[in-house]
């Protein structure tokens, strides 16, 4: 009974252990990465992420339609859907076919079809060649805003601090 029990406490304690390494903020083990081909290279200290995969465009269905980050979506506007990125991200969209790229800002959260990692407003998609395919292959290069990028990133593409409710 004394040893099931001294066992279980040693289990317990190492068990503790892991999971203060694996909190943010320890020189431990690193954190999970986010689904799909994220990369994150520290350029001047700024985390930049990278990502290879098809890309749709969407437009008049969701005209005037409340966005995730609360604006009403605009056909025209150079904005995107991304799942991870957080909202009001400025990403750089280069299409891998034609060579084109679009500067668009991330309002909201998508695309809900499987297999791509990004769907365009029509007015991105026209300005890189998009609209004439539906999907093609790109590339997506984003920077965090500076406050975000000092914080940790969390699941769903929002640092912890942007996520706490105002008092």
């Amino acid at each position: 009974m004394a040893a099931e029990r001294t066992q279980r406490s040693s289990l317990w304690s190492i068990g503790l252990i892991l999971a203060l390494l694996l909190t943010e903020g320890s020189g431990g083990l690193a954190a999970p990465q986010p689904r799909a081909a994220l990369r994150r290279a520290s350029q001047r200290g700024i985390p930049r992420v990278t990502q290879v995969g098809k890309a749709s465009w969407y437009g008049s269905h969701y005209q005037g339609r409340k966005t995730a980050s609360g604006e009403r979506f605009y056909q025209h506007a150079l904005t995107a859907a991304h799942r991870t990125l957080p909202l009001g991200t400025t990403a750089k969209v280069t299409n891998l076919e034609t060579g084109q790229a679009v500067q668009v800002t991330i309002n909201d959260r998508g695309p809900h079809a499987k297999g791509r990692i990004i769907d365009l407003s029509r007015g991105a998609a026209q300005r890189i060649g998009l609209k004439r395919d539906g999907t093609t292959r790109m590339r997506v290069e984003a920077s965090p805003r500076v406050q975000e990028s000092q914080t940790a990133w969390a699941p769903g593409g929002q640092s912890k601090k942007a996520r706490k409710k105002p008092a």
